[in-house]
């Protein structure tokens, strides 16, 4: 029986442990990141399976999630900017 126990544990450790690995707004909530453009259409990431989407949708077209709030990632946006703007 105390095998048993012990394998359960294990079991739960290993999978909070991967649990860990995803992307999230904090306290384990799903976010949707927003990844605005300067030319283009803003793109979206789910931070669970790690999706690109378009549209505005609160609801991941992939694995299905619903997103608990937005965060942006103006990253890509900068770049593109920088880009851009050295073309003068």
């Amino acid at each position: 029986m105390a095998v048993v126990f012990w394998i359960v544990i294990a079991l739960i450790a290993v999978a909070a442990m991967a649990g860990g690995k995803r992307k999230t707004g904090g306290g384990g909530r799903p976010v949707r990141i927003d990844h605005p453009h300067y030319f283009d259409e803003d793109d979206h990431e789910c931070s669970v399976c790690g999706a690109r989407f378009r549209g505005k949708g609160m609801t991941c077209p992939k694995c299905g999630t619903r997103f608990e709030k937005t965060k942006e990632d103006d990253l890509e946006f900068i770049e593109e900017m920088e880009i851009w703007d050295g073309d003068d």
